[in-house]
């Protein structure tokens, strides 16, 4: 088999510590193997990325394990290695063969012999906007969660806001809930609160008329609090990431003009899919890296039903 690198090395990274194999040797001649573990505290990388320097490896293959290849990434990187990170599915390794040398040892011998095809891995900045946007996708969803129980509490409560108002959490809404927290109960008090027109205020003063207990209220108070942090984060992240994206406006406005496609969404795709184009061979590889493009499930001449792959977390949820 052909040998792309003479010099390699294969990780296995865990949290706490990685296990290194190193292969040297020139084609047709006995390969050199040692393996080491190592701890992955920042000085502990730096002393192994010193001894693969002493070696002369510069070639390094590791499995991106959830999130723990990254700070053995952020050393070796910058100390000038050539790390290629493996898709898990493209180098799994013969069940009932599994150890931690083991695996190192596979995957140093699949990266000797150029068999791994490498992730792509973005450069600092995209690194910097997807941890944004992907924080911000997590405040989004928080959210939600917190407007979703508060008005379970609110109807719980007997209080049929939701029924008058179109936003629970609209300028009007919002009035209502923070008199509620306060502990107001006069029902034509607490609509005196909306201040947008509303055709039937008898109406609505029907669906203040609650049953709340102290429970309710101090539930109300605390998912009030809670929407309220959450809001500022929000506002806080939004800010962060308008300055990231300053030079990537006109790429912004470009995909917001694909119908369905907001600006947060557009923010995401950016961020997730950075704007080099050329890191995918064409729009079909695009889709299915960003699972809306259903692979292919044939057997015997039969197509089964095809899954979506779970690869970017913006493209069927922002």
């Amino acid at each position: 088999m052909d040998v792309f690198h003479k010099r390699a090395a294969g990780i296995d990274v865990h949290k706490d510590q990685i296990t290194v194999t190193t292969m040297v040797g020139e084609p047709g001649e006995e390969v050199r193997m040692e393996h080491f573990e190592c701890r992955t505290f920042t000085d502990d990388l730096r002393a192994f990325g010193e001894k693969l320097l002493f070696l002369e490896i510069r070639d390094v293959a590791m499995e991106p394990t959830g999130i723990y290849w990254k700070p053995v990434y952020n050393v070796l990187k910058p100390m000038g290695f050539r790390v290629t990170l493996a898709n898990a599915r493209h180098i799994k390794n013969v069940p009932g063969r599994k150890t931690d040398v083991k695996d190192s040892q596979w995957i140093a011998q699949l990266h000797r012999n150029g068999l791994i095809q490498a992730s792509y891995v973005p450069d600092t900045e995209y690194q910097q906007m997807r941890t944004l946007t992907r924080y911000r996708k997590g405040l989004v969803e928080d959210i939600s969660r917190v407007k979703n129980r508060l008005q379970k509490v609110l109807e719980d409560g007997n209080i049929k806001l939701g029924s008058e108002l179109s936003d629970v959490f609209g300028k009007g809404g919002l009035a209502v809930v923070e008199a509620l927290a306060q502990g107001i109960n006069s029902p034509k008090q607490l609509a005196d609160r909306v201040q947008t027109n509303i055709k039937k205020r008898e109406d609505l003063e029907k669906s203040l008329t609650h049953c709340l207990r102290k429970d309710h209220v101090f539930l109300i108070r605390a998912y009030l609090n809670q929407y309220r942090q959450l809001q500022g984060n929000l506002d806080q992240v939004n800010q962060e990431i308008s300055v990231y994206n300053e030079r990537h406006q006109p790429l912004l406005a470009k995909l917001q003009e694909v119908p369905g496609i907001s600006k947060m969404l557009a923010e995401g795709i950016s961020a997730e899919a950075t704007a080099e184009m050329k890191n995918f061979k064409d729009e079909r590889t695009f889709a299915a890296w960003a699972g809306v493009a259903p692979g292919n499930n044939e057997s015997a001449g039969q197509k089964k039903d095809p899954s979506l792959a779970k690869v970017i977390p913006i493209s069927r949820s922002t």
